[in-house]
């Protein structure tokens, strides 16, 4: 393997590292909304209108964004949109984990669905 090769596919799995990176952000940042939606109105920041874990939910999805532009500079469009449905999974996961959401049996069902068709998707 030459030289340009070499960095060619570091940059690739430097790609997918970033799209990991919009996976957690994207989670991270529907949980974070979820929680400031909680907030009753006087505990909330800025005249009473947010929270901090709404402007920290924000935050998170911008975060997203950049790394998801920056892997766009390694990977095509079609594979890193495959990559990132799995947040699909992950956002309900985390809201079994931390918010206590129940999730009925078909919802598993789909997301078992979600993840073959996105394994499918990568290979």
């Amino acid at each position: 393997m030459n030289w340009s090769e070499w960095i060619a596919r570091e940059q690739r799995m430097l790609g997918f590292v970033a799209l990991g990176a919009v996976v957690v952000a994207s989670s991270l940042g529907n949980v974070l909304l979820k929680l400031g939606a909680r907030i009753d109105a006087p505990e909330r920041l800025l005249f009473g209108l947010v929270a901090w874990q709404t402007l920290f939910g924000i935050a998170s999805f911008g975060c997203g964004v950049l790394f998801y532009a920056w892997a766009l500079k390694s990977i095509d469009v079609h594979v890193a949109q495959s990559v990132v449905a799995v947040q699909y999974v992950a956002i309900i996961l985390l809201a079994v984990l931390f918010l206590g959401e129940r999730v009925p049996p078909q919802q598993w069902w789909g997301m078992g669905l979600i993840a073959l068709g996105l394994y499918l998707c990568t290979r």
